[in-house]
């Protein structure tokens, strides 16, 4: 099993293809990377494609609990590039993982060849934000209902999991989602810190400082990171590239593969990146 020791931890992770480093960072938290590394497999034809699970969740060590911060989780990335001998890198985000994206864009902007955001937010208001902003619509009752019930156990939220799965597709079957994180390592503690850490962060105030190229995928009708927050981000980062998916949710290169990867591989020869 590959893993590196950073920062007082242990990170499983596994490479694959050839070309410039990405690194890929899921979602969750309380997941696992293995959804990104079964379905990302088109862009390992051009770029070395680095997964991994950060501290605390998939197969990762478990150090304290307080250690898992979006600054922690950032700096974390960055360990693991020294460790594989990567100087700079494409930074690959979705949902929660675009938030730790963020905020290695912002603590390590001179190891950033680029920034592809995917379904994710910038966290809470900025200064420059109002409540009364649009912010996109609430998510459907039934799943506010299901995120408010923190699991108490790996057990619980291993159970849990799958009442959720049906709120992130728009036009594909649950069945697709359900075959590809069949097997994930699920973390309850993990799941619970990472909502505490999100509720006192945002990139809002500090995007503007990003200059590397950014592209921000989105799909249309995500119920979880809802449209306007991929304008709230692009408003801000100077660079950023914003393409929508008509006809998909949370995972727009899941629902919409070709459109998907046809625009962030054009993305990436535009600017030279892979």
């Amino acid at each position: 099993m590959p893993g590196a020791t950073v920062n007082g931890t242990e990170l499983y992770y596994e490479t694959r293809g050839m070309g410039p480093a990405c690194l890929a960072l899921h979602g969750g938290l309380g997941f696992d990377h293995q959804y990104l590394k079964r379905t990302l497999t088109p862009l390992e034809t051009r770029l070395r494609m680095v997964y991994f699970d950060h501290r605390g969740n998939g197969r990762s060590g478990r150090p304290p609990i307080e250690t898992l911060t979006m600054e922690q989780l950032a700096d974390d990335a960055a360990a693991l590039m020294d460790v594989l001998g990567i100087e700079a890198a494409v930074v690959l985000g979705h949902s929660y993982g675009g938030f730790v994206a963020q905020e290695f864009a912002l603590r390590h902007p001179g190891r950033l060849r680029g920034l592809v955001l995917i379904d994710t937010t910038p966290g809470q208001l900025g200064g420059s934000e109002s409540p009364a902003d649009e912010q996109g619509p609430p998510i459907p009752a039934e799943m506010a209902e299901l995120m408010s019930t923190a699991p108490g156990s790996d057990a619980e939220f291993e159970a849990l999991a799958p009442r959720m799965l049906p709120f992130y597709l728009h036009s594909r079957p649950v069945a697709d989602l359900e075959a590809l994180v069949e097997g994930a390592v699920l973390s309850a503690t993990a799941m619970v810190r990472g909502f505490e850490v999100l509720a006192g962060w945002s990139s809002v105030d500090r995007l503007s400082t990003v200059t590397a190229p950014a592209l921000l995928l989105w799909g249309k009708h995500d119920l979880v990171c809802s449209l306007p927050q991929a304008y709230r981000i692009a408003r801000r980062l100077p660079t950023a590239e914003v393409e929508i998916f008509e006809q998909s949710g949370h995972f727009p290169w899941i629902e919409e593969p070709g459109a998907f990867f046809a625009a962030l591989e054009s993305w990436l020869a535009r600017h030279s990146l892979a």
